[in-house]
């Protein structure tokens, strides 16, 4: 019997566990870059990022294929694997920090490239693919030949896992960082700037490192003899059955990842901070599954037991978290809360965590090249996370939902025992049958039944509306004095319908702007949310053309609870909506406004953020008519930041006050003078027809008093210096570090 190969030193091992965790740091640092830079140019809507997310783990895929078969036909890669790892490092660097920058420096070329908000879905989304995978393509190619170059240098397979498990914790690290430390400090080019940096310097090391580490080979004549348990194994899990395994762990992991991201959201908040945490989360858990399989092989449970245990685990699992759900989503005890998040998500992204790394580490009869079969085990993975991602987050999730995409990837567990049962039946103890047992009844009972209903954000009792969609779960909750709380996951969209200042503010965003503007032909509302502020353009006549957009489609949807609040906007000829992101549609719009309304409150949120850029309003500037004004609400604890933010760009600006914190802003290039009060006298009655219905008494002469207020109160913002400037670059609002013990979490506590 041939020697079992040697392992790696533990000093050499632990250097390539430190450089691999470096590569997974920076591959997120760039991956997080990159979503900001291609929600600003392809729209910040759910469609838009899981282009750019399956573009990346295309990338990874292609690049891990392609290096299987390089490996394979041996050559320099084959002989020099720590310097053609250290090369790839450097190009990733190089590639992805040209990327980010040409993305935050050309916005308006890959604009033009992207598509029409205004076309098909599918042509679209082909526009986008196409710009996506020409942009990162190449760098996410590079990045996916990482793990199988270095897995060349190792014999033991149980260290292939473990560099697995190190640079997914590498990952989730670098998810962290990202957001609470590079983009916050530095801004998002120089955050590239630094990521580009560490892949240099894994350059410098791998060259200086290169002759301590030779490559090695792994015949499959190096295992051990197996017993007559382990030759069953043997038998059932070779090559394409593993390859099966693979792909079957990619799908599940990524199709349950969706939810995990939602339901960690639904509990954590709606900050920027809550995704960087949800990612890290789950990466950082099976990361440190990847290591515990590297442990589990030391040992005698054999390979079949391992995965019977982690999918009948898994559905016990989802059944307790199904059983939490309520408690947990309406926050009735912190502690459930935390164990709802253990159930739903650590333990079954731990369990599931485990496959894959084992089918890495596995070597099937035949295979002669370990870093060819990891490649190739690594691509086919990712290539199924890639497909589980496109239907689960496209297609499954609109149809069934997050408790019935559980469901559905709890069948596929399923099938995956029943497969394990018939194949190892000869060695099934009680305790496995057991188990198996207890996992069917669990579905049956449990997942299966809850499977079709929404997950209960709201108190269901209230709800007037609870729908989900890939946008979010979608809830209008019928509050006291017969108002209305609208809300997409745990976001409130826009304040109570059927509140008077609700009605007040929204309306003045549009009669405050008509009051100014010179003419009246064309008005665009961005966040037309209860449709009130189009519906309040709709009340005068002389406006020619209303365009709303929204992002949140359930609100379109909706509309109808909101009258008569918005004047039934969705039945007007002169109003059409668009159901897509707001910024994208007016950086990709031919045409020119004498009026846009941005009727998007809250500047922490992301998406919400980049309509109080620098670019954002030079954008806005660009598409105005000459002499048109632009309208937008502001608050918060950097009211005064963001009026100089409008400032800078508008040299005229006006105001009236709004709830009780914020401003209702009007800018234009040219000084704002009251060019339609003769229009509101004569045709509306001194104004009245159309203020004194949301609360202004004294009709013209009223609204013009709030407009001497709304000066006196600029002049106090113009006293008081910027805390910052926010541009797209250097998003200061998304990352800010609001005031409060939950404002990394949420931008409303």
């Amino acid at each position: 019997m041939t020697a079992a190969p040697a392992t790696l030193s533990r000093s050499r091992f632990r250097s390539l566990c430190a450089l691999l965790f470096c590569t997974g740091m920076t591959s997120l640092i760039f991956q997080i870059i990159w979503m900001r830079g291609f929600s600003i140019i392809l729209g910040s809507t759910i469609y838009s990022m899981a282009c750019v997310v399956t573009v990346f783990m295309l990338g990874l895929a292609l690049g891990s294929l392609a290096m299987s078969r390089l490996l394979k036909k041996g050559g320099g890669l084959a002989e020099r694997p720590l310097a053609a790892y250290g090369t790839v490092e450097l190009l990733v660097g190089l590639s992805s920090l040209f990327i980010t920058w040409t993305l935050f420096s050309h916005q308006d070329f890959y604009l033009s490239l992207s598509g029409s908000p205004a076309a098909p879905l599918l042509s679209r989304l082909a526009a986008q693919f196409t710009l996506c995978l020409a942009l990162i393509g190449v760098p996410t190619a590079l990045m996916g030949m990482t793990l199988p170059l270095l897995s060349q240098l190792v014999a033991d397979r149980r260290q292939v896992s473990a560099l697995y498990g190190v640079n997914t914790i590498g990952a989730a690290t670098g998810s962290i960082i990202s957001s609470f430390v590079l983009i916050y400090y530095f801004g998002c080019i120089r955050a590239g700037a630094i990521a580009a940096a560490i892949n240099g310097l894994i350059f410098c090391v791998t060259l200086l490192a290169n002759r301590s580490f030779p490559p090695v080979t792994e015949p499959a004549a190096t295992e051990p003899a197996p017993d007559a348990a382990g030759a069953q194994e043997g038998r059932i899990f070779s090559r394409p059955l593993l390859l099966a395994l693979a792909i079957f762990s990619g799908f599940v992991v990524l199709s349950c990842e969706i939810t995990w991201m939602r339901y960690l959201s639904l509990c954590f908040g709606n900050r920027i901070y809550v995704t960087s945490i949800t990612l890290a989360i789950i990466l950082l858990f099976m990361g440190q599954a990847a290591r515990m399989s590297s442990a589990m092989l030391r040992g005698t449970t054999p390979l079949w037991r391992i995965l019977l245990y982690a999918c009948s685990l898994t559905l016990v699992s989802f059944s307790a978290a199904f059983l939490l759900e309520r408690s947990a989503f309406q926050a009735t005890h912190p502690g459930l809360v935390v164990l709802f998040l253990l159930v739903m998500v650590v333990f079954p992204a731990t369990a599931l965590g485990l496959i894959f790394p084992l089918t890495l580490a596995a070597r099937p009869a035949g295979v002669t090249s370990g870093a060819s079969w990891v490649g190739l085990v690594y691509g086919m993975n990712t290539l199924a996370s890639l497909v589980g991602s496109l239907a689960s987050g496209y297609v499954l999730i609109n149809l069934i939902g997050s408790n019935g995409l559980i469901a559905f990837n709890s069948v596929l567990l399923l099938i995956c025992l029943a497969g394990l049962a018939y194949a190892f039946r000869p060695h099934f103890k009680l305790s496995d049958h057991a188990l198996g047992g207890v996992a069917v009844l669990s579905f049956l009972a449990i997942i299966a039944p809850r499977s079709i209903e929404v997950p209960p954000v709201v108190d269901a009792e209230r709800a007037v509306v609870r729908s989900e969609d890939a946008h979010g779960i979608f809830s209008v909750v019928r509050m006291d004095e017969g108002r209305l709380r609208v809300l997409n996951n745990r976001t409130d969209l826009v304040y109570l319908y059927g509140d008077p200042s609700t009605q007040y503010v929204q309306e003045s965003q549009a009669f405050l702007p008509i009051l100014f503007a010179p003419k009246l032909e064309k008005a665009l509302v961005i966040g037309s949310g209860y449709g009130i502020t189009a519906g309040a353009f709709s009340r005068v006549a002389e406006v020619g053309s209303i365009e709303a957009v929204e992002i949140v489609p359930a609100l379109v949807e909706h509309a109808k609870l909101f009258s008569p609040g918005n004047h039934d906007y969705f039945s007007n000829p002169r109003v059409r909506i668009h159901i897509t992101d707001g910024r994208h549609f007016l950086a990709t719009t031919p045409e020119r406004y004498d009026i846009i309304s941005i009727n998007v409150s809250d500047p922490y949120l992301p998406g919400s953020s980049s309509l109080f850029s620098h670019e954002f309003y030079a954008l806005t500037r660009s598409r105005l008519k000459p002499g048109g004004v632009m309208a937008q609400h502001i608050f918060g604890p950097d009211i005064a930041t963001l009026y100089h933010g409008i400032r800078a760009v508008f040299p005229h600006v006006k105001a009236i006050p709004s709830y009780e914190n914020g401003l209702t802003v009007i800018a234009s290039l040219e000084p704002l003078q009251p060019h339609q009060r003769a229009l509101l006298t004569q045709r509306y009655d001194e104004g009245r027809a159309l203020l004194e219905s949301i609360g202004i008494r004294g009709g013209l002469a009223g609204f013009e008093q709030l407009v001497a207020e709304g000066d006196e109160k600029l002049r106090e913002l113009s006293s008081r210096a910027p805390a910052f400037r926010n541009s797209d670059d250097m998003p200061a609002l998304e990352f800010r570090r609001l005031p409060g013990k939950l404002g990394l979490l949420y931008s409303n506590n």
